[in-house]
């Protein structure tokens, strides 16, 4: 069933359970696993080096990573829209599968997964566009190291998606933010996003001890406070850059309390896997 509202802010809690799915996921499958939120912003990875060889030759050589994150965006809208499991192949002719995480109607995030080849051989269009015969072998080499699936086999891991989502809604791995103190928590940080913020005073302004706040945070959510607090850094910057294109990245930055527009581009990239200009161009 699709969702039913999907233009509502929700405040995420995702359990520690959910990484240890995603990290054996990934490592029993060799592909990429992803935890979007329903905004579409990466909330958890599954254990991972990185884009695949091929992926990078690609995107170097042929187009750029824009190109595959607008697809990517393009086929949650899909899967929202559908409420199931989208699967298709990008644009370097690899498999790629995107499913919505609805709970009683809402829309708690996406669970995304691949890439795999479906073909033994590099596809001919990709191979005429090498420009010598060593680009070529190397390009040969790098799709061969994918792991491969038959259409039956990416039918096969569909499903076993499937099962893997209607387990963490069952289990309640994902949940909304209902917890008093926890919005209390999400409040203080919110606003005061354009100062330092330290974990002593957002427990001061809640009324409760600085470890209180340290295992509530783990134990109901997964989290520490300082990538809480990033998060919400983030999640704003995002809203300033697709609203606001006046604003330099730099004075994004300053908004969210980030003095250093270098560092916050760096953390921006290692949360996201783009950069902020990446991000705005998108919009």
């Amino acid at each position: 069933m699709a969702a039913e509202n999907h233009d509502f802010s929700l405040d995420l809690i995702l359990h520690d359970e959910v990484q240890k799915l995603l990290d054996n996921f990934a490592s029993v499958m060799r592909i990429h696993v992803m935890f979007y939120g329903p905004q579409g912003q990466v909330l958890r990875q599954g254990r991972s080096e990185g884009n695949c060889r091929f992926c990078q030759l690609m995107q170097n050589r042929f187009f750029s990573l824009e190109r595959c994150l607008r697809l990517d965006s393009e086929k949650q809208a899909l899967s929202r829209k559908t409420g199931r499991c989208q699967s298709y192949l990008c644009h370097a002719h690899l498999w790629e599968a995107i499913m919505p995480v609805i709970s009683e109607g809402k829309l708690l995030g996406y669970v995304m997964f691949g890439q795999f080849r479906s073909t033994d051989s590099l596809p001919g269009d990709l191979a005429e566009k090498t420009r010598s015969r060593a680009e070529l072998a190397g390009l040969k080499k790098a799709f061969r190291e994918l792991p491969y699936l038959s259409a039956e086999g990416m039918e096969n891991l569909t499903g076993l998606m499937e099962l893997l989502v209607d387990y963490i809604v069952r289990r309640e791995l994902v949940t909304t933010g209902g917890d008093r103190l926890y919005r209390s928590i999400v409040r203080c940080i919110e606003d005061n996003l354009t100062s330092p913020l330290k974990i002593s005073t957002v427990a001061r302004k809640v009324g409760r001890s600085v470890s209180t706040i340290s295992h509530f945070l783990q134990k109901h959510s997964g989290t520490s406070f300082k990538k809480l607090l990033i998060e919400k850094r983030l999640a704003r910057a995002e809203r300033l850059l697709k609203e606001h294109s006046e604003l330099s990245i730099g004075e994004v930055a300053e908004q969210v309390g980030i003095q250093d527009r270098y560092y916050f581009s760096r953390l921006y990239r290692k949360y996201r896997g783009m950069t902020p200009g990446g991000f705005r161009r998108l919009q």
